[in-house]
């Protein structure tokens, strides 16, 4: 038979809450769990590199950019020439650079290598201060998919944009269209489809397949 002083310890210690902690995803610590999984990630790309060169720049530049979103980047294009400028959006298949005068789209077909500016100092997150927004955290709660499709910025956290869902925000505006075959154009934009979008030249339209782009230039104040 139990006593009562059994009893009464075993009453206090089961309704004593008890803290849980989830199960690790591997074994040694937590840093070394983290550092692990980002050295499988990039061993993923550089495997993937191996075996599809195309698919594996995509994923590469996908994951260097996003590492410096936010930040100053310099691109150099196929033909060696140098672009300078704000790592703002980082697509599915391009990636957005801004200035104080211009927004630029580069698709990642187009871009031979990606490095920070000599002397640039490197962070090791987009972000430095970190604020918590207790509104906005409800509102994702609640509210997911409008929340989100009503910010730009963190559309880009969440998911990665096309070129053409990109391009059909900005229906109507005054577009700089470099091709790859050093042809330049200057027209509105009309409209953007899956395979090319289209921008009227002097009153014509012109059809221009994503394939054949070298990068978009828009003027922020026009």
């Amino acid at each position: 038979m139990y006593s009562d002083l059994d009893v009464e310890s075993w009453i206090a210690a089961t309704a004593k809450p008890t803290e849980s902690y989830p199960s690790p995803t591997g074994n040694g610590s937590s840093e070394e769990i983290l550092l692990q999984k980002r050295y499988l990630e990039l061993a993923n790309i550089f495997l993937q590199m191996k075996y599809n060169p195309e698919k594996g720049k995509i994923l590469l530049l996908q994951s260097f950019l996003n590492e410096k979103r936010n930040q100053t980047v310099e691109v150099i294009d196929q033909d060696h020439c140098l672009i300078k400028g704000r790592a703002q959006e980082v697509g599915r298949n391009y990636l957005v650079l801004t200035s104080y005068f211009t927004k630029c789209w580069i698709p990642y077909s187009g871009i031979r290598e990606v490095k920070t500016p000599y002397g640039a100092p490197e962070f090791a997150s987009t972000h430095q201060y970190v604020f918590y927004d207790n509104d906005l955290r409800r509102k994702l709660l609640k509210n997911f998919g409008a929340t989100v499709a009503k910010r730009s910025k963190l559309k880009g956290l969440f998911y990665r944009e096309t070129l053409k869902t990109s391009l059909q925000r900005w229906k109507n505006s005054r577009l700089k269209v470099e091709m790859a075959n050093g042809l330049t154009l200057s027209g509105k934009l009309i409209r953007s489809e899956d395979d090319y979008f289209i921008v009227t030249v002097k009153k014509v339209e012109k059809k221009i397949h994503y394939n054949e782009l070298k990068r978009i230039e828009k003027f922020r104040f026009n």
